[in-house]
């Protein structure tokens, strides 16, 4: 209880600070907005029936683009945590990858698919792709053998060893790949919309920016920001409780 209230107060300050600023008039009231003035922006957006079918819209395409993402980067993951000539061939080239923003991958995906929906898919999966494969390569490389020579001991055969032992050991890692992954392809949704869509979280970002609209320009990062700290306190942060649990790391 302590914890959300000192959280709460936190979030209460840096309120009272941003109103502070505007206040004050330190900035132009064009480049810095109230807390008001963006709230009564994004209720705008709202009643004209904008906001809902854009966060709609980008969900729909991340959750896509993700799940194929993260079928293609479990795959070589799983090929290069169980081969060690496929981990020295790949690993490079995804690390390689992954040090490529997001927004990199647009004009590429401009340029073969224009202006169609299937360019923000692709750049959802070239953004978050590396992360996932690295992640479950490592957290397969990382499993202790001895849990492999126990689970031999044991009788268990060769071809349940990828989802008696090897998954369930990599699981804390695949987790957190695919965590990482979810982040990079939701900088990669977004960062697509803003060039290449008619609706979406970054189509209004885009068309604050052309009509020189700072309320709507922060109001939608707001939401941008908002939206990423759910998923990762109710989906993610459940899984990785309960895994944690499962391990004895948290109490029941």
């Amino acid at each position: 209880m302590k914890k959300r209230l000192a959280i709460l107060l936190f979030y209460v300050l840096l309120l009272a600070a941003w109103q502070g600023v505007f206040s004050a008039g330190l900035l132009p009231k064009y480049a810095w907005p109230s807390p008001l003035m963006v709230a009564e922006k994004l209720r705008e957006l709202a009643a004209d029936g904008i906001l809902w079918p854009s966060v709609k819209a980008t969900l729909l395409r991340m959750f896509l683009g993700f799940g194929i993402s993260a079928l293609i980067g479990l795959t070589f993951g799983m090929l290069m945590g169980t081969n060690s000539f496929i981990y020295q061939a790949l690993r490079s080239l995804f690390l390689g990858l992954q040090t490529l923003p997001s927004v990199a991958w647009v004009p590429i995906s401009l340029l073969i698919f224009g202006l169609k929906d299937e360019g923000i898919y692709f750049v959802i999966i070239m953004s978050s792709v590396s992360a996932v494969a690295i992640s479950a390569a490592d957290g397969i490389c990382n499993i202790p053998p001895l849990y492999l020579r126990a689970a031999q001991t044991l009788g268990t055969p060769w071809h349940a060893m990828g989802y008696r032992v090897i998954l369930p050991a990599a699981l804390p890692s695949l987790v957190t790949g695919i965590k990482l992954g979810w982040t990079l392809g939701w900088h990669g949704a977004v960062a697509a919309e803003l060039i290449k869509s008619s609706i979406g979280l970054g189509f209004l970002l885009h068309m604050g920016r052309e009509l020189n609209d700072v309320s709507q320009v922060i109001g939608i990062m707001l939401v941008t920001i908002f939206i990423g700290l759910l998923v990762d306190r109710f989906v993610f942060g459940k899984i990785e409780h309960r895994i944690r649990r499962q391990w004895g790391l948290v109490s029941s």
